[in-house]
C-alpha cells in the first residue's frame, strides 16, 4: 500500500484486500507472492499470514484522504475478483472509487468472467464512470478470450497487461482496446521475452492506433533488463490521446446516443436560457427587417443523447430549436416580420459524429445547405480561421457571433485562437467550458501531463499557485489565476467566471463566457441567478468577487451561492461599498451610468438591474447626484428608473450631507 509507487504506468497502489491463489500460467512465479511469502509468520507485519488471501475493510477509505489526484492501481497484491471476495466486499471498493471521482483508477484481473458479470450488473442502468479504468492480464494467446470478456463490460477505458508475456501473441484483437502494457517477467525463475513477441504486439498497436506503454524486459529485477524496445522507450497511455475525455461521447449510426451525463444537462439548460435572451435582447428594434447571427459549436458530437426520460437535445439541436422558437416569439408581436438570416457551424474531429449529425438533422427535416448548416470533420483549430472568415463575408461590419467551445479536454482550444475571433469579429461571444477542478490532475511536473497545458500557456508560477493544498482557498486560487490568465490571453473584456454544478453531482463545470460588451455579460450573469446556480462560488458576490481580497483578507474563506439569501447580502454590501468605487472612478468629474456598468462588471456578480438600484439608492440618499442625458439633475425624489446615459457626479451640496455611507465604511 503506498500513495507513491515504483510501477510505471501508476501513481499510486491501494491494496483493500492482498493474497489471492494462482489461476494461470502467468501466476507461477508470482512476484507479489514471493513478496509476501518472506513475512510470513513475522508477528504485527502486514503479510504475517503470507500470501493468504486478507480483506482489510480499514483500507476501503484510503483513497477519501488522498486529496492530490492520483493514478492508482488497484489490488498490485491481490486480485478483487477473487471468487472468495464477497460481492458486498466489492461494492464497498467501487463505492469508495465512485466517491473519490478526482482520482483514475486502474482495476486489472486475470477473472475476466466475473468482473464481466459484476460490471454489468452494477451498471445496468447508469453509464460506468470513465475514470475507473477495468483491464485483463493476458500472458499467452492461450489466454486471449479474457479480452472478449474485457470487451463485453462497460468500462470506458479498458486496457491489457500483457505481463509477464511467456510466449507469442500472433492473432491480438485490439478493438474496443484504449491501452496495452506489455513487460517481461522478474525474479529468479524469470522466463525471457523475445524482441520479435514484443515488436509484433507493438506494431499492431500502430496499427490500431491503440497507446502502448513497454514496462520493463525483466530479468532477476524489474530493471535488469532496462526498458527501452530497440533505443526507444514507448510511455504512451490513454489519456495522451485524450482517449479518457473522448470516451463518454461517442455516437455511431444505427446506435443508441449517448447517455447523458448531469455536467452536460445543466450547461445545455443554461446555453438554452442565455440563447432565449439573447434573442430577445437584440431584437428589441420594431423596424429592423433582418437579423443575422451566426452560431458556431466547435464539439458538436452527434447531436443527441439519451436519458431515462428519452432523447435529450444536444448543443447543435438545442442553438436550432432556440432559432426557431425566437424567430416564431418576435414575430408574434410585429407588425411587420423579422427575417432570421441565421448560419448554424458545427465541427467535430470524428467522422462519425459529423455522419450522426447529418442524420439527425435530416430526420428532423432542416436544411443541410451550406447556406444554412455548414459541418466540419475536423479539429477546431484547423477550421477557425475558415469560419472566421466566412462570418465576415456574411456580415463585415458587426460580425455578431456566438462560439461554444465545449472541448472535452484542455488541448483542444488554444487561446490564441480564442483571441483571433475577438480580433476579428467585433460582436462575437465564447462560451468555453471545462472541468476546471480536475485541471490540477494536469499541472504536475511530469512532463507527460504538462502536454496537456500547452494551449493554456500557463506558466510555472501558476502552475505551483492551482496546486495549493487547501480544497476550497485552492479553489479559490484556481479560478482567481485561471480567470486573469485567460482574459489576458484571450483579451476578453469582460467575463462570468462561475461554475456549474448540477444537484445530483459534486463535481463542478467551469462555465466562462467571454465577451467584449458588458450587456453581453450582464445577460449570462442573469442566466446564472435565473436558473439557481447553487455551487459553492470564493467570494461574496459583490466587490470582492472571485478577488485575492476574498481569499487573503478573511480567516474564513467567504463563499456565496446564486441564492436569494446571497442577492440580499450582495445588494447590501454594494450599497456599502459602492460609494468607494464611485469616489475612485469619478473624482471631480462625471461618469455615466453605462461607463460605471462597464468599470465595475468584472468585480461583481451582480447584474446590472441590481447595480442600478444602488445608484438610485445612494441618489436619493444624496450620496451622489444623478444628470439626465440633456444635462439637467433629475429630482432625487421623483428617481424610479436610470438610464445608461445618465451620469453620476458628487452631490454639489454637501453641506446638507450629513451621514455617509462611504465615510461611515471607512470609520468602520
Amino acid at each position: 500500500m503506498s500513495s507513491d509507487s515504483a510501477i510505471e504506468w501508476t501513481d499510486a497502489t491501494w491494496n483493500p484486500v492482498t493474497g489471492c491463489t494462482k489461476i494461470s500460467a502467468g501466476c507461477d512465479y508470482c512476484y507479489a507472492e514471493r513478496f509476501a511469502e518472506r513475512w510470513r509468520n513475522v508477528k504485527g507485519h502486514a503479510y504475517e499470514q503470507g500470501f493468504d488471501l486478507r480483506l482489510w475493510p480499514s483500507r476501503i477509505d484510503y483513497p477519501k484522504r488522498w486529496r492530490k489526484p492520483r493514478m492508482i492501481f488497484v489490488n498490485s497484491m491481490s486480485d478483487l475478483f477473487h471468487k472468495n471476495i464477497p460481492q458486498e466486499f466489492i461494492d464497498d471498493v467501487f463505492t469508495t472509487m465512485e466517491f473519490a471521482d478526482w482520482h483514475i483508477y486502474q482495476v486489472l484481473t486475470k477473472r475476466s468472467s466475473l468482473m464481466c458479470k459484476y460490471l454489468q450488473n452494477r451498471y445496468a442502468h447508469r453509464a460506468m464512470p470513465k475514470h475507473i479504468w477495468c483491464g485483463v492480464t493476458v500472458e499467452s494467446e492461450a489466454y486471449t478470450v479474457r479480452i472478449t470478456h474485457l470487451r463485453n463490460t462497460p468500462a470506458q477505458t479498458k486496457f491489457l497487461s500483457i505481463e509477464p508475456l511467456i510466449a507469442p501473441i500472433t492473432q491480438l484483437d485490439l478493438e474496443g482496446i484504449d491501452w496495452v502494457i506489455v513487460g517481461g517477467e522478474s525474479g529468479p525463475n524469470a522466463r525471457p521475452m523475445k524482441l520479435e513477441w514484443v515488436q509484433q504486439i507493438r506494431d499492431e498497436c500502430i496499427k490500431c492506433d491503440v497507446p502502448f506503454f513497454f514496462k520493463q524486459w525483466g530479468g532477476i529485477r524489474p530493471k535488469s533488463g532496462g526498458r527501452k524496445l530497440q533505443g526507444k522507450e514507448y510511455n504512451e497511455m490513454p489519456y495522451n490521446r485524450r482517449r479518457l475525455q473522448m470516451k463518454n461521447f461517442e455516437w455511431n449510426l444505427n446506435e443508441s446516443p449517448p447517455p447523458i451525463e448531469s455536467h452536460s444537462q445543466a450547461k445545455l439548460e443554461v446555453l438554452r436560457s442565455y440563447l432565449e435572451h439573447y434573442f430577445d435582447t437584440l431584437n428589441r428594434n420594431p423596424r429592423a427587417e433582418e437579423f443575422r447571427l451566426d452560431l458556431v459549436d466547435g464539439f458538436c458530437g452527434g447531436g443527441l443523447y439519451q436519458s431515462d426520460s428519452g432523447e435529450v437535445s444536444g448543443s447543435p439541436l438545442v442553438m436550432l430549436e432556440e432559432t426557431r422558437k425566437a424567430e416564431q416569439r418576435i414575430n408574434e408581436t410585429r407588425t411587420k416580420p423579422i427575417r432570421f438570416n441565421v448560419k448554424f457551424h458545427f465541427v467535430d474531429v470524428k467522422r462519425q459524429h459529423t455522419n450522426y449529425l447529418r442524420s439527425v438533422l435530416k430526420h428532423r427535416g432542416y436544411d443541410l445547405s451550406k447556406d444554412q448548416i455548414e459541418i466540419y470533420t475536423a479539429p477546431f483549430e484547423k477550421v477557425a480561421k475558415n469560419i472566421v472568415g466566412d462570418i465576415k463575408k456574411r456580415q463585415p461590419r458587426s460580425g455578431r457571433s456566438l462560439f461554444l467551445l465545449d472541448q472535452t479536454g484542455y488541448s483542444a482550444v488554444y487561446f490564441d485562437s480564442i483571441r483571433q475571433i475577438f480580433q476579428e469579429l467585433s460582436n462575437a461571444e465564447v462560451i468555453l467550458t471545462f472541468a476546471a477542478e480536475t485541471l490540477r490532475v494536469f499541472a504536475q511536473k511530469d512532463p507527460v501531463y504538462l502536454k496537456g497545458l500547452i494551449p493554456a500557456k500557463l506558466g510555472q508560477r501558476e502552475i505551483d499557485e492551482i496546486l495549493e493544498d487547501d480544497s476550497k482557498r485552492g479553489r479559490g486560487v484556481l479560478q482567481r489565476v485561471l480567470r486573469e490568465h485567460i482574459r489576458r490571453e484571450t483579451r476578453a473584456m469582460f467575463d462570468t467566471p462561475f461554475f456549474l454544478r448540477p444537484k445530483k453531482s459534486r463535481r463542478a463545470l467551469w462555465f466562462l463566457h467571454l465577451s467584449r460588451h458588458a450587456k453581453a455579460r450582464d445577460v449570462m450573469i442573469e442566466r446564472h441567478w435565473d436558473v439557481q446556480n447553487a455551487f459553492e462560488h470564493i467570494g461574496t458576490g459583490g466587490f470582492q468577487m472571485l478577488g485575492y481580497d476574498a481569499i487573503l483578507d478573511s480567516s474564513e474563506v467567504p463563499i456565496f451561492n446564486f441564492t436569494q439569501i446571497d442577492n440580499d447580502t450582495m445588494r447590501e454590501e454594494l450599497l456599502n461599498r459602492m460609494p468607494d468605487e464611485l469616489y475612485n472612478l469619478i473624482g471631480s468629474d462625471s461618469l455615466s451610468v453605462g461607463a460605471i456598468h462597464q468599470k465595475l462588471a468584472n468585480k461583481t456578480a451582480a447584474p446590472f438591474s441590481d447595480m442600478d438600484e444602488t445608484l438610485i439608492t445612494l441618489v436619493k440618499e444624496g450620496e451622489f447626484d444623478l444628470i439626465g442625458a440633456d444635462g439637467r439633475n433629475r429630482n432625487r425624489k421623483l428617481i424610479k428608473t436610470i438610464n445608461p446615459t445618465d451620469s453620476i457626479v458628487l452631490p454639489t451640496n454637501t453641506l446638507l450631507k450629513i451621514f455617509s455611507r462611504r465615510n461611515d465604511t471607512k470609520n468602520s
